[in-house]
C-alpha cells in the first residue's frame, strides 16, 4: 500500500486568491458588456479603473446613452430638490407585465424606451414622465414637477395603446399605435410604435394646436399657414412653406430635451403653483378624438381602429 504524504510547507504551492481587479482587461469588458443599466451604473463607483474600462465595453448604445444621462441628470446642481414629490408618490407597477401588455396589443416596442421601461432608477425619473406615479393633472410649473396630465401613468397596471391618424387627408390616411405620453392645454406628446413606418417608429411626436396641429393626428407634412394668419405668419421664415414638425427621434432624446427644460426651470427658481392638482380617473375613458382639453384621451383605443374609420379622412 502506498501511502500519500501531505507536502511540507516548504514544497506547497500558495497561489494568489483571485479578485475581480485582477482579471485580465478582456475578461472584465467582458463581465461589463453582460450589465443591465442599474449594475452598470452601480460598477462606476468601485474604483477609478473601472470607470475607465465601463464606456469601453460592448454594450446596447442605448444602455450607454441611458447610463450617460443619468450622470449627467444626478450631477446637476439641485437634482435631489426635484425628488421630493417623486419619491414621496411612486407606487408600485410591474416594469415587465407593462411591456408584455404592449406587446399583446402590438408586436413592437421601441427599444429605447423599453429598455428605460425595464431598467431606468424609479428615483431619477424625468420630469414625473413615469407609470409609477399618481395619474394625475399637475398644475405645479416648478423644477419638482410638470405641469399637465400625466398621461403616461393612465392605467399603469394595463396601459393602452391608441390610434392616432397619420397622413390625414391623403389617400394613405391610416391609423398608427401610439402610446400617449402627456399633454398640457395646447400641447400633446405621442410615442408612436408603427414598424411599417420606419420614420415613424420609436419616435416621439410634440403636436401644438398653436401650430394649427390636431391632437389625435400625426403631422406629416409642413403645416400650411392661413392668408389671413399674419401672427403665424411672422412667426416663420418667408422662404419656408409653413411649418415642419420636426419629431424626438427617440425616446431618449426626448427624455434629454425634457430633462434641459428642467434645468432651466431650476436656473429661473420657479415656484410652485398654489393651485391643488386633480386626480384623474383609472376607469376606462371615453375618447373624444382631436379633442382639446389635457384630460381626455384624443384618439380612440387601438383595439377598436377598426370601429372607427370615419375619423380617416381620406382625400
Amino acid at each position: 500500500m502506498v501511502h500519500s504524504h501531505p507536502k511540507s510547507e516548504e514544497t506547497a504551492v500558495y497561489l494568489p486568491k483571485a479578485t475581480l481587479q485582477s482579471l485580465p482587461v478582456e475578461i472584465l469588458l467582458h463581465i461589463f458588456s453582460q450589465l443591465e443599466l442599474k449594475p452598470y451604473l452601480f460598477s462606476r463607483g468601485v474604483c477609478k479603473e473601472w470607470q475607465r474600462l465601463l464606456p469601453l465595453a460592448d454594450i446596447h448604445p442605448a444602455w450607454l446613452r441611458l447610463a450617460e444621462f443619468y450622470l449627467k441628470m444626478v450631477n446637476t446642481p439641485d437634482f435631489i430638490d426635484t425628488r421630493t414629490w417623486i419619491i414621496d408618490n411612486l407606487q408600485p407597477f410591474d416594469r415587465q407585465a407593462y411591456i408584455n401588455i404592449l406587446l399583446s396589443q402590438y408586436p413592437a416596442v421601441p427599444e429605447e424606451f423599453r429598455i428605460w421601461l425595464l431598467e431606468w432608477p424609479e428615483r431619477a425619473t424625468v420630469n414625473c414622465i413615469w407609470p409609477g406615479l399618481p395619474f394625475i393633472s399637475c398644475t405645479d410649473f416648478s423644477p419638482r414637477r410638470r405641469s399637465g396630465v400625466y398621461w403616461v401613468a393612465y392605467k399603469k397596471h394595463s396601459p393602452q395603446l391608441l390610434a392616432p391618424v397619420y397622413r390625414q387627408h391623403t389617400p394613405y390616411a391610416k391609423f398608427v399605435p401610439g402610446l400617449l405620453i402627456w399633454r398640457r392645454s395646447h400641447l400633446t406628446e405621442w410615442l408612436i410604435f408603427d414598424e411599417d413606418e420606419p420614420e415613424l417608429f420609436g419616435r416621439v411626436y410634440v403636436t401644438s394646436l398653436l401650430e394649427l396641429e390636431k391632437s389625435g393626428v400625426i403631422p406629416h407634412e409642413r403645416q400650411k399657414i392661413p392668408d389671413d394668419d399674419d401672427e403665424l405668419e411672422e412667426a416663420y421664415d418667408e422662404d419656408a412653406d409653413g411649418y415642419l414638425n420636426v419629431p424626438f427621434p427617440d425616446w431618449i432624446a426626448y427624455l434629454e430635451s425634457c430633462w434641459a427644460e428642467n434645468v432651466r426651470r431650476l436656473e429661473r427658481r420657479d415656484t410652485c403653483s398654489p393651485l391643488q392638482d386633480r386626480v384623474m380617473p383609472e376607469s376606462d375613458m371615453t375618447p373624444q378624438f382631436n379633442s382639446s382639453y389635457s384630460t381626455k384621451l384624443p384618439a380612440v383605443p387601438w383595439s377598436l381602429r377598426e370601429s372607427c374609420m370615419e375619423y380617416l379622412m381620406i382625400d
